[in-house]
């Protein structure tokens, strides 16, 4: 038998903000239908510039991004969306003075007649999002506000869920709930691919992981083998876990 196609491939990237001056170094993953994947490492390792490269937000110099095995480098992110690829950034990913419902009718701009169906899509994943449609956004606890964000980024029904470190700045309480959420809308059936700085919790919900370390993969496999990886125990999982609960 074949071996399955990645839905989401990026294979070795070389991407970066300034011209000479790379991030990402020769830098390859997979993301396969229906999985979670994650990416975790050190801070100013590449994780997010990886997402935003995979997103058409930072300039690629070489290497090439796949979506079902079709090139997809150089589309702007609108683009992305309407084929399939939906995108949540760390910061500033709510419109805090706009209402919930007015946030999710934003998310659905390039289709607003699906509005009721997809409303009742992303209701059934995310009751609360209904319950307070009328709300700002801007009084929305942190954790309510990364629900929305993710919400909004249903509302085109993606294939593909990009998340860049969803529980960041986060109480305990509200990552796990985050998690919990990541879950959710991967057994509704989207693949995600996540950046996270919670690296134990983010390993454990993850299919498959990867850890980046200079802009390059140091290791890559099953999500639970690498958290009994001794060498990347060693090596990341216990800085970076203790950095997550400072």
């Amino acid at each position: 038998m074949p071996e399955a196609r990645p839905l989401l491939e990026a294979r070795s990237l070389v991407a970066g903000y300034l011209p000479g001056v790379p991030i990402l170094n020769n830098c390859s993953l997979s993301l396969f239908e229906g999985e979670i994947s994650g990416i975790v490492g050190p801070n100013g390792a590449g994780k997010s510039t990886l997402l935003k490269a995979a997103f058409g937000l930072v300039e690629v110099w070489e290497g090439d991004v796949l979506l079902r095995g079709r090139s997809i480098l150089g589309l702007k992110p609108h683009s992305l969306v309407t084929e399939g690829i939906g995108y949540v950034p760390q910061t500033d990913n709510v419109f805090p003075r706009l209402s919930v419902r007015e946030n999710l009718e934003m998310g659905l701009f390039l289709e607003p007649r699906a509005w009721e169906e997809r409303f009742e899509t992303v209701a059934a994943l995310f009751p609360l999002l209904a319950e307070r449609a009328g709300q700002r956004a801007g009084a929305l606890s942190g954790g309510e506000r990364q629900m929305l964000a993710m919400g909004r980024a249903l509302m085109m029904s993606p294939s593909v869920l990009l998340l860049d470190e969803p529980s960041a700045g986060l109480s305990p309480r509200y990552q796990e709930q985050v998690f919990e959420q990541v879950l959710e809308v991967n057994r509704a059936g989207v693949s995600v691919l996540m950046v996270e700085q919670n690296a134990r919790r983010c390993l454990q919900v993850a299919h498959r992981g990867y850890v980046l370390d200079q802009g390059r993969n140091a290791y890559t496999g099953p999500g639970e083998e690498l958290l009994n990886d001794e060498r990347v125990v060693e090596l990341y999982l216990g800085s970076l876990s203790a950095r997550a609960r400072d």
